[in-house]
């Protein structure tokens, strides 16, 4: 199958597979793109011929997610002894070209200042690196909606800063297209999909689990998607659905629907 419609495809909404087979399911079914575990798992072999890899099966961008370790007071990365540099070791592995940064569990009352004076240099590092640095806000957090990622970006001021537009977590913090729109062009660093039932606001909230494909949901996922286009064009469309159904099934069989789905709506959305 071609690459087109600028998909991606996020490890976590497949059962657990290796990152060489990740890759090798996106490809067949037409992604562009993916976004790898924090450590993704890979034989030395498979290491070291994995650029090669991602040509062959048309993956032209690759995120890495969990970024943590820059971050201040995220006792997740501390507790699991992450490092920066760490972090750009599997980014030179991997192909990497951008730090999907959330401040998973972290301390919200951690302070603007703070996160500012912890991802200057780290900004700088990767952008020698020629990565892109995308704070992706989770309620409960030092980061818990777009207000506050913005400011941290503002007071950074790295060029190769910016945010991760989630639309489960767009939707979870009461944000509007409106609030998309307003944003500075190119702002938007990786944009990450899944849909919502009608009724998820009246269940309990969850930072992960109960995403629905796209398209099965009632997110105005292809306004969504136009805004984020407007704001950058060249963005991969990440499908990262986190569903115990999807993970129960054959990887290629829910690497296939993901694909079928999210394409109807970029396509649909894009006419």
């Amino acid at each position: 199958m071609s690459t087109r419609r600028g998909i991606g495809l996020c490890y976590g909404s497949l059962c657990d597979v290796s990152a060489a087979e990740l890759v090798r399911i996106a490809g067949a079914n037409g992604f562009g793109g993916l976004m790898l575990p924090p450590f993704p798992a890979a034989q030395p072999a498979e290491i070291a011929g994995f650029r090669a890899l991602l040509r062959d099966n048309g993956i032209r961008r690759v995120v890495l997610d969990g970024v943590m370790a820059p971050l201040p007071r995220c006792a997740f990365a501390a507790e699991h002894g992450w490092t920066a540099d760490q972090h750009f070791a599997v980014a030179e592995q991997f192909g990497v070209d951008c730090f999907n940064v959330p401040h998973y569990r972290g301390d919200p009352a951690t302070t603007v200042a703070e996160f500012a004076d912890a991802l200057g240099p780290f900004c700088e590092r990767a952008a020698a690196a020629r990565i892109t640095v995308a704070l992706e806000f989770l309620p409960g957090t030092g980061i818990p909606d777009l207000e506050r990622a913005l400011r941290i970006v503002e007071a950074v001021a790295a060029p190769n800063l910016g945010i991760t537009l989630d639309t489960w977590h767009w939707a979870r913090t009461r944000a509007t297209l409106a609030d998309i729109r307003a944003l500075a062009p190119g702002v938007i660093k990786d944009f990450q999909i899944s849909d919502r039932a009608a009724n998820q606001d009246a269940l309990p909230d969850s930072e992960q689990w109960g995403r629905l494909l796209p398209g099965e949901g009632t997110l105005p996922l292809g306004e969504i998607i136009r805004a984020v286009r407007a704001n950058a064009p060249d963005l991969t469309v990440n499908a990262e659905i986190f569903s115990e159904e999807l993970r129960r099934r054959d990887p290629h069989d829910a690497a296939r629907a993901i694909a079928e789905s999210l394409g109807l709506v970029v396509d649909q959305a894009l006419l």
